[in-house]
């Protein structure tokens, strides 16, 4: 029989931890539309605003599946309860996760149709992201619809496949997108003795992005399988879609800052406008050897970002 701190009292830090996470997202977005009042709506703005109604929708379900557990059924004591709000938070987490995979997918989407040929990265990785998101998403809605029609926490080793295959599909298309980033950084490295530097720090930005979501997934697999008819696992489920919008929030709100490293380094030619100015220019027809420094500057000005 579970007990209440492995029921309850996980499903309190959890709570506890996903609330924290929330208010530093609700920070990254008012700086970011503070900071970055031009961005192009449709390919940046519009994702950032459905990420975060679905996050405020997803803790507003979590509030209110929390109120009704501890407070209206204050005394009642029904550790397989599973109310309807709990199936629409977990939809909500995982329409976040699903919204982010694809804003990256079509940031990378957009540096591999834009780079020139020989210092494109293979479309074949693109592929492989946007199979894993589709994936991910399949197996939540498939998780949401069973645990709905089971009704109970103690039954939720019957949702074991779909389960499985969600968090290990999350995971993996987070480690696809960092690995992408950088390996197109690495190979647009050689010349720029320089700017080693800097593109050594986007490679960290991108795997310091995506390694907190995607250890979060594989620490949701692990939970569930390790620690059936409990709670556990919701310490990295819930907060799991909180990391995935502060991810999408840093790498838009530190772009000035990267930017500000690249005009240091006084290499070619870069933007010189503020964030405030809109998107900036890029030179594209340089010589060959200053192609890699053209694609970097692509790539921290309109396309990653």
């Amino acid at each position: 029989m579970p007990t209440l701190p492995s029921t309850y009292g996980a499903w309190f830090l959890s709570f506890f931890f996903e609330t924290i996470l929330y208010g530093i997202g609700v920070l990254q977005i008012m700086l970011y539309f503070l900071w970055w009042p031009n961005d192009d709506f449709y390919s940046i703005k519009l994702p950032v605003i459905v990420v975060m109604v679905l996050e405020t929708i997803q803790i507003g379900f979590f509030c209110r599946s929390s109120y009704f557990r501890f407070v209206q059924r204050f005394g009642v004591i029904q550790i397989d309860l599973v109310w309807y709000v709990v199936h629409l938070q977990l939809l909500a987490n995982y329409l976040t996760t699903f919204a982010v995979q694809l804003y990256f997918a079509s940031r990378i989407y957009r540096l591999t149709r834009d780079t020139v040929s020989m210092y494109r990265a293979s479309p074949l990785g693109l592929y492989v992201i946007v199979i894993l998101a589709l994936t991910q998403i399949s197996a939540g809605l498939a998780q949401t619809v069973k645990s709905y029609q089971l009704r109970s926490f103690l039954k939720l080793d019957l949702t074991k496949t779909s389960t499985i295959v969600q968090t290990a599909a999350s995971s993996l298309c987070d480690i696809a997108i960092a690995a992408y980033l950088c390996i197109f950084l690495h190979r647009n490295k050689e010349g720029l003795l320089r700017s080693q530097k800097i593109l050594n720090t986007l490679m960290i930005n991108a795997v310091c992005c995506g390694m907190p979501t995607a250890l979060t997934s594989v620490c949701t697999m692990i939970l569930f399988l390790v620690f059936p008819d409990t709670f556990w696992f919701f310490l990295s489920l819930a907060p799991n879609s909180k990391l995935y919008m502060n991810s999408m929030l840093a790498t838009l709100n530190l772009r000035q800052n990267v930017r500000n490293k690249w005009k240091t380094a006084q290499i070619g030619e870069f933007p010189t406008s503020q964030p405030t100015e809109g998107h900036p220019t890029t030179k594209t027809s340089v010589e060959l050897g200053k192609l890699s420094v053209v694609f970097a500057l692509v790539l921290l000005t309109d396309i990653y970002y």
